[in-house]
């Protein structure tokens, strides 16, 4: 909790008014979205604070496809638990990747957020390769892109390279996709590169403009 506590003491001592965005205008095909407030931006990416949290996910094997692990998460989501409930789907899909030893971006994790109702008494998978896990609040440097996630090599280069030179401390052995319309979408897509800030007071509050 002490970063996003430091940073909302640091946004009221500046008379700093950022909003809770509940539901995003890029969020439209579900009832509910992970839930943050916008800290700061500038041409190059966003900072968000995003609350604290549960979410499904599932391990991306080396031998399946991507789309195989969200599959899993899905058959959660259409009663595959316990108690057998239908839980409503929320976005964005989280894609984690990391480099292999070869130089490759390889994903190895898919992750859904739960509706915030199951936050206190989230539904327990069937599937033993389906997980449960709490996350405490987060800060998050965020690229936005549309169009379909193909070649991943470009975007998170840039953002990498632009957080380095705005020397902000980030993790660097990982990033996520976030995609936010589901695969029958062909216009208006709306995606991100998420880096997970590594600080206590994101470095954007001392040089760029707030988001009123």
């Amino acid at each position: 909790m002490l970063p996003v506590l430091l940073m909302t003491l640091h946004l009221l001592s500046q008379g700093v008014l950022a909003q809770r965005d509940l539901k995003p205008y890029f969020c439209s095909e579900v009832k509910e979205c992970y839930s943050f407030v916008r800290v700061c931006k500038d041409s190059e990416y966003e900072t968000r604070a995003y609350e604290p949290s549960v979410w499904v996910g599932s391990r991306v094997q080396p031998s399946e496809e991507k789309y195989r692990a969200v599959d899993r998460l899905k058959d959660y989501f259409n009663k595959k638990n316990v108690p057998g409930i239908q839980i409503e789907r929320t976005m964005p899909l989280l894609t984690r990747y990391y480099l292999d030893i070869n130089g490759r971006l390889t994903p190895n994790f898919v992750y859904y957020v739960l509706p915030r109702r199951h936050f206190v008494n989230p539904p327990r998978p069937r599937d033993i390769s389906v997980i449960l896990g709490r996350v405490s609040p987060l800060t998050i440097h965020v690229k936005t892109f549309g169009g379909w996630i193909t070649s991943l090599r470009q975007k998170p280069q840039e953002m990498f390279e632009d957080l380095l030179r705005q020397k902000e401390n980030f993790i660097r052995d990982y990033f996520f996709t976030a995609e936010y319309n589901g695969p029958l979408t062909i216009l208006g897509r709306h995606n991100e590169i998420w880096y997970l800030d590594s600080g206590f007071v994101p470095r954007c509050l001392g040089r760029r403009r707030y988001l009123q």
